[in-house]
């Protein structure tokens, strides 16, 4: 049984990780897998008005107590920009069981850093990839190994929602790039091919009222994978409908798939069209992936399951695409050396 240690509990921290474990443990046969009591590092933890007999605050990492790093799967859900110096810190106490809310990091300079860091203390970070662990993704994935409708040309994701409150009242993520455009990074490299390039990139403002929020709007890029897939992947956070939507194309078939759009309710349309659009099939699919990531990242921490595809390798593919994507659009400058990460973290506004 392995207890749980989330550092940082903003919106992703407090709203996805704890709230996704709690479902996680309460899931089937887990409750043997995930120790109910939650532990939580954040120096505003008692401003949060967070009261519940399995959870207990900490201020911060060196006041933790009762989480023995052997038996702690740490959760960093800190701002992007302080991921690498929250793994720092996470494993010079000790702690080797990693997980890490997307981005794993914006800039290829800090993704060299946390290789380091991995090597020097032997921990292993897994990243959290939502579609990885999607049944409909394991649908799809399995219809394109099962080569039934012929190889895989095209593919296209989108990802979209209205973000403009929550981008207002915080400026962590710096571009579009770094929202949604990971989780359609790392979902394109498993359907299409690890080996891919950047082709086109391009991002736009976020524009309503009196507001320009640069960058924020939209992002959106093609890579050209292993055997001549081509992926078109973007996301608009500027949009009144949300979207969580994928479509293969072979031959003379077309795969839609659609993601569940929001928490509150767990499934996926599956449709099998042939090349003139008659529908072939369609399965509506149990999807709740964010539980699921934790009990397949818990399990192999565990030693009862297979290493999850999502590990340090890669993302570090991933980061690599994102971060020629924004130098292919203007967005990023050769990066200059990274400032030493113990100069940088700041445990004021964690989350």
């Amino acid at each position: 049984m392995l207890q749980s240690l989330i550092v940082g509990f903003g919106r992703a921290g407090k709203g996805l990780h704890y709230h996704c474990l709690r479902k996680a443990c309460q899931t089937g046969n887990h409750t043997s897998l995930f120790n109910p009591q939650v532990g939580v590092v954040d120096p505003n933890f008692d401003h949060l008005g967070m009261s519940h007999s399995k959870l207990t605050g900490f201020s911060s990492l060196s006041e933790v107590k009762g989480f023995e790093p052997e038996n702690t799967v740490v959760h960093i859900c800190t701002p992007p920009e302080l991921h690498t110096a929250s793994l720092l810190e996470v494993v010079k106490q000790g702690y080797r069981k990693i997980i890490m809310e997307k981005p794993l990091t914006t800039s290829v300079n800090e993704l060299n850093v946390i290789r380091g860091i991995q090597d020097q203390y032997g921990c292993e970070v897994l990243v959290v990839a939502n579609w990885l662990s999607s049944s409909l993704t394991r649908n799809i994935h399995a219809l394109i190994k099962s080569n039934i409708f012929g190889p895989l040309r095209y593919l296209t994701a989108e990802q979209n929602k209205s973000r403009l409150s929550r981008t207002l009242a915080n400026p962590s993520h710096h571009n579009a790039f770094d929202v949604e455009i990971p989780h359609l990074v790392a979902l394109a490299l498993l359907l299409g091919g690890t080996n891919a390039s950047i082709e086109e990139s391009e991002v736009k403002d976020m524009l309503f009222g009196d507001h320009v929020i640069p960058n924020m709007g939209m992002a959106k890029l093609t890579l050209h994978q292993d055997q001549g897939v081509v992926s078109r992947l973007s996301s608009n956070l500027a949009t009144p409908v949300r979207k969580r939507r994928i479509q293969l194309n072979f031959d003379s078939h077309v795969i839609f798939g659609h993601y569940p759009s929001a928490q509150d309710d767990s499934h996926a349309w599956l449709e099998i069209c042939d090349g003139d659009g008659r529908l072939l099939d369609e399965q509506i699919l149990h999807d709740d992936p964010l539980p699921t990531v934790f009990i397949e990242y818990y399990q192999y921490f565990a030693g009862i399951g297979e290493k999850p595809v999502s590990d340090l390798d890669f993302n570090a593919k991933v980061v690599t695409l994102i971060c020629q994507a924004k130098k292919l659009c203007g967005l990023l400058a050769e990066e200059t050396e990274p400032v030493n990460a113990r100069q940088t973290y700041n445990m004021v506004n964690m989350g």
